[in-house]
Formats: C-alpha cells, structure tokens, sequence
C-alpha cells in the first residue's frame, strides 16, 4: 500500500461501529443495571457532601468514592459493553481499574496536608460539583433523544473521569500528574472516537476533561499558590 493510499483514509474507517451502535451502548447498560443507578446517585451526593466537609477524612472518603467508580466503569461499561466492538475500550478497560487501585492506596497512606478554605468556599466546590455532575449526563440523552442514555458518573467513563479530574487537585502537584495522566490519555481517545463517529455534542464532556486536567498540572492545593 503507497502513501496515497494511506492519506485517503480517515479516521471513521479505522472504526467498525457506527454512531446508532456506539450510543445503543448508553442504553443497554442502563436497561441491564437497573435499578442500581440508585448507588451512582448516591455516590455523587456524597462527594458533594465530602467536598463541603473539606476534612482530613472526607478527602479519603471521596478517593475511595472515586475509585468504586473508576473500577465501576472500567469493569462494566469500557470491558463489558464497548471493548466488544472497539478493542482499545477494553486496554482502557483494565487501565481504569488500576487507577481505582491507586486512588484506593493514595486515599488510605496518603499523608494530607491541612489547607484552609472558608465554609463558603467548600460550601461552592460541593455544590458546583454536583450540579455540574447532575447536568453533564443530559448531553447524551439531547443527543440521542431517549432519557435511558443517561450517561451517570460511576456507569459511564467520559462523565466518570471529567468529574474525578476536580476532585484530584486535592493531591500535591508532585504526584498528581499520576492520577491525571490517563484522563488526559482519555479525554484524547474519546474525542477523536466523537469526532470520527460524528456525534459533536458529547464532545463537550472529553473537552472538559482535557481543560481541567491540563490546568490541574499547574494548579496548587496552596491557597498561597492558587488564591480562590
């Protein structure tokens, strides 16, 4: 095969699925976990709650949150319902579980330092997390038009990851880039999987990954360092 050849290809034709298939998935592992969309809901209340608390304990408690969805969303819908029809959905896959497994050991020996934010901070971080979390899952169903797309954090990975990416700024810059470095790698795959399937806009949720995640390599927990 010459060079012209190759330069004829686009990025759609390396794909054996089209844009029905790929949001079918939404549906399907919505209709087979239910009604245990219940647990998501409730992981995401939580955090919020522990984004309030702003403690010691409570940024544990929302690793742990963290790494449950992680490995949720890995196992489940990267693994069991898109790595069949996209192999590289499935190497995520496994990826996802082990960064649920990092989050799981950061959140029980990491050492935290205590940083001072007024009640009225917390009381913003919590509650702007959850709105937005509440209101990104809708993107799918506009795009799809049916209301058991609903992309939830824990379930679906581009919500998953774009949701975790605030929560991981709570870890000093010196490490964080670990926990970062594969919503990065994802938030790439999964926009140019949108782009190529033509499905524009779901491409809002891997370009809000890819922003956070690139300004999360320079934002410091200090509130010296990053006043507000």
């Amino acid at each position: 095969m010459t060079d012209a050849d190759w330069l004829s290809y686009s990025l759609s034709d390396f794909l054996m699925f089209g844009p029905e298939v790929f949001l079918r998935l939404f549906v399907r592992i919505n209709q087979d976990v239910w009604p245990w969309q219940a647990i998501a809901v409730v992981m995401m209340v939580l955090i919020a709650g522990l984004l309030v608390r702003g403690n010691t304990a409570a940024k544990r408690a929302i690793l742990l949150l963290l790494a449950a969805a992680w490995v949720w969303s890995g196992a489940g819908f990267l693994m069991e319902y898109y790595g069949p029809i996209n192999s590289p959905a499935t190497w995520f896959g496994w990826a996802f579980i082990l960064q649920g497994s990092l989050l799981t050991v950061a959140a029980l020996v990491c050492p935290w330092e205590r940083t001072a934010r007024r009640a009225a901070q917390r009381w913003q971080a919590g509650t702007g997390w959850l709105v937005v979390t509440a209101l990104l899952p809708f993107l799918v169903v506009a795009q799809t038009g049916n209301w058991q797309s609903l992309a939830l954090f824990g379930i679906t990975p581009d919500l998953t990851v774009a949701a975790s990416v605030p929560c991981l700024l709570m870890f000093p810059r010196r490490v964080r880039w670990v926990f970062l470095l594969l919503p990065l790698l994802w938030a790439l795959f999964s926009m140019a999987t949108l782009w190529a399937l033509g499905i524009r806009l779901m491409l809002v949720l891997p370009a809000v990954t890819l922003v956070l995640a690139i300004a999360g390599f320079r934002f410091s927990p200090r509130p010296a360092q990053s006043p507000g």
